[in-house]
């Protein structure tokens, strides 16, 4: 019967349309109700609109396990940042020893990520205060795996302190926990400082200021110099009026969104979406603000790790690289 109806169309001139060939991605994001995830959700939903050939799948991940996932070729893109990224590629720090070298990237900074560091109203202790001097505090940061915890990891090094110490020695209750349990626990009074890394505005630093009274702190010079100077990590401000009762900009660490895919992943679709977020950046900046910092003539500028071939064939196609 099928034969027949072939037959049939192709004697009265009409010629069967054959689908295109559908792929399904996978693209691991940051944990749920964080700023990364929200992104990937609605860029995945992007990307279908614009190729209906392409499916996109969205699951929950960190900065700092996202790398090993799409190198083992477990997810197809995935979100990291610049400075962790160029780790994972080239075996240093958390990956010593094991370079991801299956990784590549569509562009960097699509999205800049500051680090917060939330005061609850009636504090007084900096983040300085908290790793050197103060006693019976408590903070939350995110899971291990993320890059918030590895970047705090890296400031208690700076400091000369770790988890131990800071729990058993100084009496400290050290959470490490989801977005949505660590706002909880501020809005609860559980959590008196958070340190969180996100884009502008942070989702997550709304919520939880509305629900409690609280301010942020610029990072200490101290500790912005040396992660800048022994990390690589760029200085950054949250401008003035970014959150509630924010009348100063707040000093900090700023890194840049990555957008990774496995080297091995087909050309094709890697081109179409490159295209889709370089010919449609008002969709992005509807999807989350923080994503007006993307330029894609200068996505591969300073990359962290290799360009795949297939955004490369886009960028040559609009003279943005040689």
């Amino acid at each position: 019967m099928k034969r027949y109806l072939i037959l049939m169309l192709f004697i009265f001139g009409q010629t069967p349309k054959i689908a295109a060939a559908e792929e399904t991605l996978i693209w691991t994001a940051g944990p749920v109700g964080g700023g990364w995830y929200t992104m990937a959700s609605g860029m995945a939903k992007l990307i279908m609109e614009e190729n209906p050939d392409l499916t996109v799948k969205v699951v929950p991940g960190g900065g700092i396990v996202n790398p090993a996932i799409i190198d083992k070729g477990l997810s197809e893109l995935g979100f990291s940042l610049d400075v962790f990224s160029g780790y994972a590629y080239r075996g240093e720090e958390v990956y010593q020893a094991y370079p991801r070298t299956n990784i590549n990237m569509i562009g960097a900074s699509f999205s800049d990520n500051f680090t917060h560091f939330l005061q609850s109203d009636g504090s007084e202790l900096t983040l300085g205060d908290i790793l050197t001097s103060a006693n019976d505090t408590s903070i939350g940061i995110t899971q291990a795996g993320s890059t918030d915890e590895s970047m705090f990891r890296k400031v208690m090094e700076i400091y000369g302190t770790n988890y131990d110490q800071m729990r058993d020695e100084k009496g400290h209750k050290v959470n490490l926990a989801s977005y949505a349990d660590l706002s909880s626990q501020y809005k609860d009074g559980q959590t008196d400082h958070i340190f969180l890394n996100l884009g502008l505005p942070g989702g997550a630093i709304i919520d939880m200021m509305l629900g409690r009274e609280g301010k942020l702190l610029s990072l200490p010079d101290y500790l912005i110099d040396a992660l800048n100077k022994e990390y690589g990590f760029n200085k950054g401000i949250i401008p003035a009026g970014t959150y509630p009762n924010q009348e100063d900009d707040i000093a900090t660490i700023r890194m840049g969104t990555v957008i990774m895919v496995h080297a091995e992943q087909s050309e094709d679709s890697v081109y179409k979406i490159t295209k889709t977020f370089c010919e449609q950046k008002d969709k992005l900046i509807a999807i989350h603000s923080s994503m007006a910092a993307f330029d894609c003539s200068h996505a591969t500028e300073n990359a962290p790790i290799p360009v795949h071939a297939g955004a490369m064939k886009y960028y040559r196609e609009k003279g943005y690289v040689e």
